[in-house]
């Protein structure tokens, strides 16, 4: 309602809270045709180059999601190092060094022994950075066709290189892959290869793109690219149907969208057959990947606004993990706008305000609503504030992120007053899936696949063994349904690996990989479980076999190793463990083991 008078606007939210006022009709469901599956990107630049956004383009260029990734060695990533910087980790006992050599960025991972000698040392160039200037910025090396994690990133608000956000949990040095469903978020077009970890084709991203892409909100440009070289100057047209207009979609599908990259999650699963990159604008996310939460208890109600923000599954737009919705569907403005709030409504996507301008952009967004004298606290008071006079600061408070240093995210739960208690919605657990929240699920009835529910509890049930019980109740029902599945023969093969019945686990598990199931897991599953019915022969070939699907899975080089130990195959036991040291220099023990063993063949 920009535009209004002081009067006007006044008269409009009296009418909200008083429940006269109605807001405008929810739009109506538009076919944009680049949705449809067959429809091709055609890349940002496309975009630029047409000469018609050409000023927005060079405008979204500038923006957080604009500069999302990028070569690792810009101006910017270099002017990070002026110096050699090392990072001491007391819990690895390990040192860290980011520092710059010729044009590029490297970082090493070493440790000293007591003598300070080098114990071991690993260093890779880093390739590309991702992440922004409001948090910080982590990094990516490549090794081979696959991309990873670096252990170092540097976080603005401290202006430092810290471990990278996961990292104090876990040693996993230069071997954390960089995967599609993340990287999709930052960049909008890996071009990763199906069914192979962190492994992409080359180049790794279509088109040269470096950051989020024009056509990660907008959908493929193939067809509006044609049909706008074939217009006439200055022809005038009616609605553009040939690519998608977030501003013009009904409020769900517009936060899809949004949704897409930053709502949290306890876990967010695949629908059956889908891949990250199938979801296109102007479609439900839920037909490509559903999210889910765990249930808040009522207990948890004197917390849980004043929470530490869990690490989210792929953003950082929504509040506790909890919640049943979005923070922001948990808003008494959401509520009262009858769900016709939505994020553009305050966001403006393609220039973003400055570090400067933010408060009183905000401010005015909400003034589009409310008035000045909506505040109760006095004027003077505001101006105090720093910033002066901000609406968002007092009303969506930041917080800490868990597991991300230095990091925090605007509560979108717009509070009236601090302490202010959640809405009974936020304590509805109402679901299609007993002791989960479906956040993303369609507002009409639905069916979830079965699939889909035994994947969200096989990961939920990590953070809460109750749901065990539903995990398998929902594996017995796919048993019978859905018996050739290759998810249900590995969890099933699974399940009697554990019961330590290897002949049907083997069974179970050579099935799972006949029909598709690479992953490292189901390779090392069946490794175990050959082994386990005294197949060893067959045991240490899967394992290799693993090893050639993902040669940075250390956990199958040690059972390889093992498996050829008691297969007495000493001198490819010894290869073995002298390629896995090679790879993760950082494995301790496997460095200790290839030291005895080397000082015993030369005492022979």
């Amino acid at each position: 309602m920009p535009g209004l008078s002081l009067l006007r606007r006044f008269s409009l939210v009296s009418a909200v809270l008083s429940g006269g006022f109605a807001w405008p009709a929810e739009r109506p469901v538009i076919h944009y045709r680049n949705t449809d599956p067959e429809v091709r990107y055609a890349g940002s630049k496309s975009c630029a180059a047409s000469g018609c956004h050409a000023k927005l383009a060079q405008a979204y260029a500038g923006t957080p999601m604009g500069t999302s990734m990028g070569p690792a060695n810009r101006p910017e990533e270099l002017a990070r190092v002026p110096a050699p910087v090392t990072v001491f980790s007391p819990e690895f006992d390990r040192y860290f060094k980011v520092f710059r050599q010729g044009p590029d960025i490297y970082q090493s991972e070493y440790q000293l022994d007591a003598m300070g000698e080098m114990v071991f040392e690993s260093t890779q160039k880093l390739e590309y950075f991702v992440g922004g200037g409001l948090t910080g910025y982590s990094y990516l090396v490549r090794r081979d066709n696959r991309l990873f994690e670096a252990p170092l990133s540097y976080y603005v608000k401290t202006g430092k290189w810290e471990l990278s956000p996961g990292y104090v949990a876990a040693d996993v040095g230069f071997n954390r892959p960089a995967l599609a469903g993340c990287l999709v978020c930052h960049n909008g077009q890996p071009e990763a290869v199906p069914n192979r970890e962190a492994l992409y084709r080359e180049p790794p991203f279509r088109f040269g793109e470096n950051a989020i892409s024009c056509e990660a909100c907008h959908g493929p440009g193939q067809i509006h690219n044609r049909e706008m070289k074939l217009r006439k100057p200055g022809a005038r047209t009616g609605l553009d149907t040939s690519i998608v207009n977030p501003a013009r979609l009904p409020a769900r599908l517009a936060d899809d969208v949004c949704m897409n990259c930053h709502q949290g999650g306890h876990t967010r699963v695949l629908q059956p057959g889908k891949d990250y990159m199938d979801f296109r604008p102007g479609t439900p996310l839920d037909t490509i990947s559903a999210i889910f939460k765990l249930p808040l208890k009522r207990e948890q109600r004197e917390e849980a606004d004043r929470a530490t923000v869990l690490p989210p599954v792929r953003g950082s737009l929504e509040m506790p993990s909890w919640w049943k919705n979005s923070s922001m569907e948990m808003s008494k403005c959401y509520r009262a706008s009858n769900g016709k709030l939505r994020c553009v409504s305050c966001h403006r996507i393609h220039s973003a305000p400055t570090q400067a301008s933010k408060a009183a952009f905000y401010r005015e967004r909400c003034l589009s609503c409310h008035t000045d004298k909506s505040c109760a606290l006095p004027v003077a008071d505001r101006m105090r504030n720093e910033p002066a006079n901000d609406c968002a600061g007092c009303h969506m408070p930041k917080r800490p992120v868990g597991g991300i240093a230095h990091s925090e995210s605007t509560n979108h739960r717009i509070v009236r007053r601090p302490g202010q208690p959640l809405p009974d919605e936020a304590f509805d657990e109402s679901s299609d899936l007993v002791g989960l929240i479906h956040i993303n699920a369609p507002r009409e009835p639905y069916t979830l696949s079965p699939l889909t529910k035994l994947a969200a509890y096989g990961e939920a049930m990590k953070r809460n063994p109750a749901l065990e019980e539903n995990y398998q109740q929902v594996l017995n029902e796919l048993s019978q349904t859905h018996p050739e599945d290759p998810l249900v023969l590995a969890a099933l093969g699974r399940r009697a690996l554990f019961a330590r019945d290897y002949a049907n686990a083997a069974e179970y598990l050579t099935k799972a990989q006949q029909r598709g199931s690479e992953t490292t897991t189901t390779f090392l599953d069946l490794g175990q479980a050959l082994s386990g019915a005294g197949r060893h022969e067959e045991a240490a070939k899967v394992l290799s076999r693993g090893i050639e699907v993902s040669p940075y899975a250390e956990v199958l080089y040690k059972s390889l190793v093992l498996e050829q130990i008691t297969l007495k195959h000493y001198p490819h036991a010894l290869e073995v463990l002298r390629r896995c040291v090679e790879l993760f220099p950082e494995d301790s023990f496997m460095r200790g083991l290839l030291k005895q063993v080397e000082s015993s063949q030369a005492a022979h």
